[in-house]
């Protein structure tokens, strides 16, 4: 089996038999159809892409004194775990101090 019957056996696009290539008139309108429905929907498309939509929205934050969840992963191989720690300040203002809630300090 040489290399062409290799390639022609993997061809995903075999040549289509003659009786299935003639053009009717029905043929045409599909594919003028099926042209018109494509570019209506790729101009759409690069229209939405195109505008820019702006959306003003306020709401007042009634979630007083919850915190925020805040993972950080660090690593600091020459110094020791016990010099570690973690302080944290709000734009209100409020200051906290070594943190140490769910602060997992580990040599590796």
């Amino acid at each position: 089996m040489g290399v062409k019957q290799v390639l022609r056996a993997l061809d995903a696009f075999p040549r289509a038999e003659e009786h299935l290539l003639q053009k009717t008139k029905s043929g045409a309108f599909v594919s003028i159809v099926g042209l018109v429905i494509m570019l209506t929907l790729f101009l759409h498309e690069l229209s939405y892409y195109l505008n820019t939509i702006t959306v003003h929205q306020m709401a007042v934050d009634l979630r007083r004194g919850e915190t925020l969840p805040i993972h950080i992963n660090m690593t600091f191989p020459s110094l020791p775990c016990d010099v570690l720690s973690v302080d944290a300040i709000d734009m209100s203002g409020k200051h906290e101090v070594d943190l140490d809630t769910n602060i997992w300090k580990c040599l590796r």
